[in-house]
Formats: C-alpha cells, structure tokens, sequence
C-alpha cells in the first residue's frame, strides 16, 4: 500500500512545505510590482525564501539517502523536488530582474501576470495536499486549471510585448521590459511542467 509507512509523512509534508514557501514567494511578488517602490527589499526577501526552498531540497535528498523504502520512487521525489525548485528559482530570478535592470514602474501586464502566477501557486499547494490523501482526481483537475493558467501566461506574453513594440520610444527600455515579460511567461511554463512531472507520478499509483 502507499502512504502507510511512518517515514511517508516527513516527504509529503515536506513538499507541501516547498508549496507554501512557493506561495508565500508569488504573493511578495504580486506586492511588488503593485508599485515597485520598494524593489531590493522585495528581492531580498524573495531570494530568502529561495534559500529556505533549497534547504528543503536538501533535506528530502538527505532523507532519501536514509530510507530504505520511500513512499514514491527515488526518481519521482527527485523530479517533483527538482522542478518545486525550478518554479521558485524562476520567480526569484525575474524579481532580482527588477533591481538590476532598473526597472521603476509597474505596468497593468506585470500586475497580471503576478495575478496569474498567484492563482497557479495556490494550485500546486492544493496539488500537493490531494497527492499526501490519494485524491487522484482532484490532482488531474488542478493540472488542466494550470494548463489554462499556462495558456494564460502565453496570451499576455504575446499581448504584453506586442505593445511594446506599438509606440517604441525608449529601446532600452523595451529591450528590458520584452526579456521580463519573456521569463513570465516562462514561469508558468515551469508550473505545467511540475504538473506534468505529478501526473506521470499519479498514473504508477492510481
């Protein structure tokens, strides 16, 4: 049987853990580009919790060094952990984006893909919760509400950098704001992929 090993709880409850971490991550996002005022702090306290999220990583490859039996195979916790970091390593990297490219002031398409990630976040939460109890169904319904989110992404991508390029005044600055708007998108991309990752796991055990 799954799941009815004492050892099943620290994996799932430490993915979960990545998930929150992951939520708490894109709703600092969403504050900031509401006015991006306070960029550094925001990218300081992201990049916190993308070291927070590698400690967690660390942790289920040290576990697994020590259980004889996981819960999932090896392969499956390294894939699900190793994209968990991906998705958290990409909203850090857009945010330091932020600072070092010098962007100043928020746009409407920021905001909705901030919204958009928000909303793909607490999904993969959901996810994780529905994988610990089994809830197989549950999963494979957050996966086609993330394609949609994903699909989403895709349209603003194309929307946002199609009126970058409507009034080009400032190049650098459409430059900048094109290679943003680009690794949003890519964002998502690393959602679908996780759930991808989730549902492969799902069909060996359902």
């Amino acid at each position: 049987m799954l799941f009815n090993r004492s050892k099943d709880r620290f994996f799932y409850q430490t993915l979960t853990d990545i998930t929150l971490n992951i939520v708490e991550a894109v709703k600092l996002f969403r504050e900031n580009v509401e006015t991006l005022h306070e960029k550094e702090q925001y990218a300081n306290k992201i990049k916190e919790l993308e070291s927070k999220g590698d400690e967690y990583t660390h942790l289920i490859l040290q576990e697994l060094d020590q259980t004889f039996v996981p819960p999932l195979d090896r392969e499956d916790i390294l894939a699900l952990a190793g994209h968990l970091d991906d998705v958290l390593d990409e909203v850090e990297s857009c945010t330091a984006r932020f600072v070092y490219c010098r962007i100043d002031q928020t746009t409407p398409y920021l905001i909705q893909f901030a919204d958009n990630l928000g909303k793909c976040a607490n999904l993969l939460h959901q996810a994780f919760v529905a994988l610990e109890k089994k809830e197989f169904r549950t999963i494979r319904k957050i996966s086609i509400e993330i394609n949609e989110l994903e699909n989403e992404g895709d349209r603003l991508m194309r929307e946002s950098v199609y009126t970058l390029f409507e009034e080009p005044v400032d190049l650098l600055n459409l430059i900048k704001m094109k290679e943003i708007y680009e690794r949003l998108e890519g964002v998502s991309d690393t959602f679908e992929d996780l759930m991808d990752v989730m549902e492969s796991v799902v069909m060996k055990y359902a």
